[in-house]
């Protein structure tokens, strides 16, 4: 029996993979342990008791203006730039405690291996300082390992070969400069530990580390040129319905309008959030449907009395619920995407940041569902087309 420090950092979407991995360790017999933001203890203490907080100020951070900003596609293309590399700097006192705080986790629990996100630095220092046994869990494909088809994350949409693979550079770049020279070297010198180099850095991310992509094999397969030690496993999903009882109004909402459309766009937040609301409104009034609206983190306001056919939650384990929609209409999360995967309920993506881009373009690819639009330039014509073509009502 092994113990193993399962280590993630980000939004509740970015914590599921490895709660679901945990799962799967203890029933082989392995004791665990969780790292991850504060906020996220009574969600990892339904799997296991161990648990090892980073500092909460790291998911505060999502309610920062500024950062809403960016995550919302607020603005120009040049103001959020300028806004993610302010961010940089000014987040850089906190990067460093997440580091400290990662440690802290990894001395306590004294694990054998230690499985991280890629937005967590110590373990790459563990590995390469402490002969720390490391593996990375990514939820979301196209970072560390270049395709032909695709762009690295961040990088817009798919050109030729050439490019596309060179964004990897760029982005590998970026991140062993950035995040891991940048953040972890000042943290390495208070230690009295060596600094880590580019070059090593570069080889240990992209020969020696074992990486697990939990991504669906329908949406993407295996590459065929990756190293043995990279591969792509499936998504994992806990079944996170068993610590969850549906409201009795739900359950008499899907009695009375069985087969609805799901529309939530989860933590992200846009521009104009009440006018989101409102169109959602009309658009389910004009085409006659049923809806359930979760109003997730503030991207749909929604206020006051509501129609009997729409149905108003916050909250709801999508491992419950879309065994019994119609069709979903979602931000593009990783975990949304594989959910409605899971029951082949046809999705429609409208896309905030980052990755969601890329699961619109593969939904699109594997004919699961049309093509969105970005949320920036969302507009009520636009999201009637985008229902319309999605539920095939034209």
């Amino acid at each position: 029996m092994d113990k193993i420090l399962l280590m993630s950092l980000g939004s509740r979407g970015d914590m599921e993979p490895f709660l679901a991995l945990g799962e799967e360790l203890q029933q082989a017999g392995h004791q665990i342990a969780f790292c991850m933001p504060a906020q996220f203890q009574l969600l990892a203490q339904q799997v296991s008791p161990n648990f090892y907080p980073m500092t909460p100020d790291f998911l505060a951070l999502m309610d920062d203006p500024e950062v809403k900003k960016f995550t919302g596609q607020i603005g120009s293309g040049w103001s959020r730039l300028k806004t993610i590399l302010k961010l940089l700097k000014s987040t850089k006192p906190l990067q460093q405690q997440l580091i400290r705080d990662q440690k802290a986790a990894c001395d306590a629990f004294e694990s054998a291996l230690i499985i991280y996100h890629i937005k967590c630095v110590y373990p790459v220092i563990a590995a390469l300082r402490k002969a720390q046994r490391v593996e990375l869990l990514s939820p979301v494909p196209c970072l560390l390992h270049a395709v032909d088809h695709e762009p690295a994350i961040g990088f817009g949409t798919p050109r030729g070969r050439r490019w596309n693979r060179w964004t990897y550079s760029l982005a590998n770049s970026a991140l062993i400069k950035q995040a891991i020279l940048g953040y972890g070297n000042p943290v390495l010198k208070d230690w009295g530990w060596p600094i880590l180099k580019q070059a090593e850095l570069k080889t240990f991310l992209l020969e020696k580390l074992p990486v697990e992509y939990a991504v669906s094999g329908r949406l993407f397969p295996q590459p065929i040129d990756w190293p043995a030690h990279v591969k792509v496993i499936d998504y994992r999903e806990r079944n996170k319905s068993k610590n969850w009882t549906p409201p009795t109004s739900l359950t008499s909402f899907l009695e009375a309008h069985p087969n609805p459309l799901y529309i939530g766009f989860g933590s992200m937040v846009n521009g104009q959030p009440k006018q989101v609301g409102a169109d959602i409104l009309s658009v389910s009034q004009t085409l006659d449907l049923p809806v359930i609206i979760n109003r997730g983190w503030g991207g749909i306001e929604i206020k006051g009395e509501v129609p009997d056919h729409v149905y108003i939650i916050d909250d709801v384990p999508f491992d419950w619920l879309f065994a019994k929609v119609r069709a979903v209409v979602h931000h593009g999360g990783s975990g949304t995407t594989h959910s409605a995967l899971r029951f082949d309920v046809p999705q429609l993506i409208i896309p905030h940041i980052a990755d969601q881009f890329l699961w619109m373009r593969l939904i699109v690819k594997n004919n699961m569902g049309p093509a969105g639009f970005p949320i920036k330039n969302w507009s009520r014509e636009k999201f009637e087309k985008g229902v319309r073509a999605l539920l095939k009502l034209d």
